[in-house]
């Protein structure tokens, strides 16, 4: 008996928090209290609502049982037993129509075991206020960025367009002084981002766009859009390729995120140096490493260099700028992309960053196979397209819409203004823009730059009635 009885009180003791779920904890508790003390049901219960539960019942009301306050309360019914154990947040109900089992060894168990279900619970409920206040803190940082971003993409646009000075009405000063707040506005912009990016990828809300990439098309790009940084500070770039790689499958912008965050911390810290961007094929992974003869990364700072919000040391930030999230950026989406990030780095030496990424080489081959059976009709249709640009400022508004002006139009879509500077807006016949739905001062932002291109919808006008007209003004 002693045995049975040991067995019997290590499987509730086990039974207790096994996880920080609090629903799924109590299930797991209640479920082995119930088999264990030939009970045929049992309630978790917080003030008197009925949280979780195991077994069946016909009739439960933890109301009934409200004046017995102890921690261990054993009540005798003429048809059932009934055990409440009384726990700082919340109480246990256990019932019994077994009448001749003798419950004293119970008790005297569920006794002992108060205090371990306290803690398990509190642990528990303080996952959860964590949860609801991080959700909270990701609920803010989504707010207050797009209350930045609106007006700041506003500058950064006007301003990029006044620094061309294509009517010649700026002089050399003020053509500087714009320069300085499009940069400055573009840094922000940067910032900003890297905290929306780390928000979303704490949160969950971040997914994967599998898509065919070429890679060495993807990587020239990125290598244009730094080469005036580079110039600047007198780098010298060097660029190797693998040329057995060809097409991959996986997420094309966030492979382009990761190479960003980390040319720019190379460009970040070297003066005057190099900075080599190689790619590899390794079997069924593509090797990127980014390395640069910089000021280097102790070796007891290497362990923390992925951790959010840090840089080398607390002078880096003040020297160098910058949020500390790009490498932590990084790691988070290539766990999503199923790849890998390590470093090496010596002090007033340099640093190599290496990054892995699967090929995904079955998956491209069902992708191309399908391209073959649905190419050839749709080659000879997009020759005779126009290009549009479409402002998605609200996706269930617009869906309609994009799907029949696909047909008759190659469409580009954009929800953001900086979108605008990576795009040549000449290679568009309009922009179609919803005025009831879109930001005022984007909508102003648009009309003062590219007010021969808008074309506004008319909500009181059916979409067929809309394209007719759109394709009277372009074709």
């Amino acid at each position: 008996m002693l045995v049975q009885n040991l067995a019997i009180a290590f499987k509730c003791y086990s039974a207790i928090g096994n996880s920080f779920d609090l629903k799924k904890m109590m299930y797991e508790v209640l479920k082995v209290f119930v088999s264990e003390s030939y009970c045929t049901y049992g309630s978790y219960c917080i003030k008197n609502k009925e949280f979780s539960y195991f077994g069946k019942i016909d009739k439960f009301c933890a109301e009934d049982y409200d004046e017995y306050k102890k921690e261990i309360n054993f009540i005798e019914e003429e048809e059932k037993v009934v055990i409440i154990i009384r726990l700082e947040y919340g109480s246990i109900f256990l019932i019994s129509k077994n009448l001749e089992t003798d419950y004293g060894f119970f008790i005297s168990m569920f006794e002992s075991l108060i205090k371990k279900l306290n803690i398990s619970i509190d642990s528990c409920m303080n996952v959860q206020k964590l949860k609801e206040l991080n959700q909270a803190k990701d609920d803010f940082l989504a707010n207050i960025s797009h209350e930045l971003k609106t007006p700041l993409n506003s500058i950064n646009l006007i301003s990029s367009v006044m620094k061309k000075n294509k009517d010649n009405s700026l002089n050399e000063r003020n053509l500087k002084n714009i320069e300085i707040i499009n940069s400055s506005g573009n840094y922000l912009l940067n910032l900003i981002n890297d905290i929306l990016d780390i928000s979303r990828l704490e949160s969950g809300r971040t997914t994967v766009h599998y898509e065919k990439v070429n890679l060495k098309e993807s990587l020239e790009e990125i290598q244009n859009i730094f080469l005036p940084q580079l110039e600047e500070k007198g780098i010298d770039f060097i660029f190797n390729f693998d040329e057995n790689i060809k097409e991959i499958y996986s997420d094309n912008n966030k492979i382009k995120q990761i190479v960003k965050n980390l040319l720019s911390n190379a460009i970040k810290f070297v003066n005057k140096g190099y900075i080599k961007l190689s790619v590899k094929d390794e079997d069924s992974n593509i090797m990127i490493s980014v390395e640069d003869n910089g000021v280097g990364i102790a070796q007891e700072k290497l362990e923390h260099i992925f951790d959010r919000f840090k840089q080398a040391d607390s002078t880096t930030t003040r020297k160098y700028g910058g949020t500390g999230l790009g490498l932590s950026i990084s790691k988070e989406l290539l766990k999503l992309l199923n790849g890998s990030i390590f470093v090496k780095s010596k002090e007033n030496i340099g640093s190599t960053f290496y990054v892995t990424i699967p090929k995904n080489l079955n998956e491209l081959k069902h992708l191309d196979e399908l391209d073959v059976m649905r190419n050839y009709k749709k080659e000879e249709v997009q020759e005779s397209k126009k290009d549009i640009l479409v402002f998605n400022s609200n996706a269930i508004t617009f869906f309609s819409y994009v799907m029949h002006l696909n047909k008759f139009f190659n469409v580009k879509q954009i929800n953001q203004l900086d979108q605008l500077n990576d795009i040549d807006i000449e290679n568009f016949e309009k922009i179609i823009v919803d005025k009831s739905s879109i930001d005022h001062t984007i909508f102003n932002t648009l009309n003062d730059n590219f007010n021969k291109k808008l074309f506004l919808i008319d909500r009181d006008k059916s979409i067929t009635e809309t394209i007719n007209e759109l394709k009277k003004d372009i074709l």
